[in-house]
């Protein structure tokens, strides 16, 4: 995946996708994979935005039950079967334990009517079925949680991802399949003639250089930004699209052991998520209505004591203030529907969004991580049809870049043993860059072969890895980023491609070193990378 602007200027695309967020990357996916020509640009990294600070799970969405949902339910559940699938690297399938407890919002009948219903939407067998369980044998799986007024609890399965990974890899297959994508292009203006949008014009951000990209027919998937890309189509009425909520999660010790949990918030109608992530648990999330600059977008003193508060009501020993590290928070832009309802009752379906004004552009508004690649389906399928084109493919079938295998486990197995075998990497080096990488591992590796300096730790990152218990980054996967990956900051890697995602937060030592590699092995001049982001600092 090469960053050609001059590609960007020499043509006239089918399709011009603005946002490179998992929901415009499925749906330049989609689009090239059927054959049309696709422009896919970003203004800041991919996933920088929402789809590297969701809570990084591949769910039905059990609560949408609760609310009826059950379209959404059920679409959510065969992407995740679909997904395992294709990215079987990228989507693991990973238990749940859901606790009851007396007086909580929880009843035994209801979670075992709920899960027989998302059972039947979409589970991968016999081992995939929920289990009711005494208290008894929730404690056995789970020791850390409280006892008292523990009724009886549930087993079900969702499944864990890096959502950074899954959008930068939807990228690469869009590029690979023809699109033409850029990473720091932003749109500055957007021109327009017989009420129909002709083309957009773009700042290459790193080199303030401006550039006009022309097309047929234009998609907004600028997800907490679209209403300000509609604002600069001509006739613009000020109206908006999309309710921006904020969503907090961070890390704590791992006292879920090798399980997921889900809990209801006592006195409300929420729940929240802990799973093991690098060495940790996460914990999320918060859900509460934002105004602002989405840049700006940071978790605060109150969402942290909300979800320490939520998650103290389950275990026996309480976490505290020292316990929390690498916080991050992101926006969900919801479909906008007029109501002043809790932001948490408000549907994550997908609306797409015509101005009448702009008839040859669509805004996407809502959606979910899971089930990105339907959308992606769902507006290049219409897309095609408005420019009476025919799609040659799609991503049903189609295995992401690094899910061509089969059976994950044994590939895993295969693989860490060919990577210490011939390329001398330690075991948990091995594990990591496998799970991150998929079947590309050996891609990131060979050079190695020919530079064995790559093969050395990024300075910075031994004393993380006793932390996350996944071994330290090799320089080797810094020059992938850079070559193969359009990773041009120091942010682009560590946070996004790395696979540790905002756990990168705490390698703010790191940060030089990388800015070094990314600099000898990218592709663009050295002053693309003047003004080059720093790592946030550990929490």
């Amino acid at each position: 995946m090469k960053r050609d602007l001059q590609a960007l200027t020499g043509q006239r695309f089918d399709l011009v996708v603005i946002g490179g967020g998992i929901n415009g990357a499925a749906t330049a996916r989609d689009a090239a994979l059927g054959g049309l020509k696709v422009a896919l640009i970003e203004a800041r990294d991919f996933s920088s935005g929402t789809s590297s600070r969701s809570s990084k799970l591949i769910h039905g969405g059990l609560r949408y039950l609760e609310q009826f949902d059950f379209k959404l339910v059920r679409e959510a559940r065969q992407e995740r079967r679909r997904l395992l699938a294709l990215a079987p690297h990228l989507a693991r399938p990973l238990p749940f334990l859901l606790p009851i407890y007396r007086g909580g919002s929880f009843s035994p009948a209801k979670i075992r009517v709920g899960l027989n219903i998302y059972d039947l939407f979409g589970n991968l067998g016999a081992e995939d079925r929920h289990r009711m369980l005494t208290a008894e044998q929730a404690f056995e799986l789970m020791p850390t949680l409280r006892r008292d007024g523990l009724r009886a609890a549930a087993l079900y399965h969702d499944s864990g991802t890096d959502d950074a990974r899954l959008t930068i890899e939807t990228v690469i297959d869009a590029a690979d399949h023809g699109a033409v994508v850029a990473n720091y292009a932003e749109v500055r203006a957007i021109a327009s003639s017989d009420d129909r949008v002709t083309a957009v014009e773009v700042e290459d951000t790193l080199s303030g250089m401006r550039f006009e990209i022309t097309g047929r027919f234009f998609v907004n998937a600028a997800g907490p930004w679209v209403d300000r890309v509609r604002a600069l189509v001509k006739r613009f009425d000020g109206s908006r699209t999309v309710r921006l909520t904020k969503g907090t999660h961070f890390v704590v010790p791992p006292v879920t052991g090798n399980l997921a949990l889900l809990a209801a918030v006592p006195g409300e109608d929420r729940i929240f998520v802990m799973w093991p992530w690098h060495g940790g648990a996460m914990l999320g999330t918060t859900d509460t209505d934002f105004e602002g600059d989405p840049a700006s977008v940071a978790p605060d003193q109150a969402d942290i004591d909300y979800l320490l508060g939520a998650a103290n009501s389950v275990f026996a020993e309480p976490l505290g203030a020292a316990d929390v590290r690498c916080p991050w928070a992101g926006l969900r832009a919801l479909v906008l529907d007029g109501s002043s309802k809790n932001p948490s009752a408000v549907t994550r379906e997908y609306r797409l969004h015509q101005d009448p004004w702009a008839p040859n552009m669509i805004t996407i508004c809502g959606g979910k991580l899971t089930t990105a690649r339907a959308l992606g389906e769902a507006v290049a399928r219409q897309v095609a049809a408005r420019l009476g084109a025919s799609l040659d493919g799609s991503s049903r079938r189609a295995p992401f870049p690094g899910g061509h295998m089969g059976p994950f486990d044994a590939f895993l197995r295969h693989s860490v043993d060919g990577a210490q075998r011939e390329f001398h990497v330690r075991a948990d080096v091995a594990e990591r860059i496998v799970r991150t990488y998929g079947s590309r591992w050996r891609a990131v590796l060979e050079p190695i072969l020919t530079r064995p300096e790559l093969a050395e730790p990024i300075p910075g990152t031994n004393a993380a890895a006793a932390t996350t218990g996944e071994g330290p980054l090799l320089a080797a996967e810094a020059a992938f980023a850079a070559s193969e990956e359009m990773a041009i900051k120091p942010d682009d890697f560590l946070l996004r491609r790395s696979g540790l995602n905002w756990s990168g937060s705490l390698l703010d030592g790191a940060s030089g070193a990388v800015e070094d590699i990314l600099e000898s092995h990218g592709q663009s001049s050295g002053a693309d990378r003047a003004d080059a982001g720093s790592v946030p600092a550990a929490t």
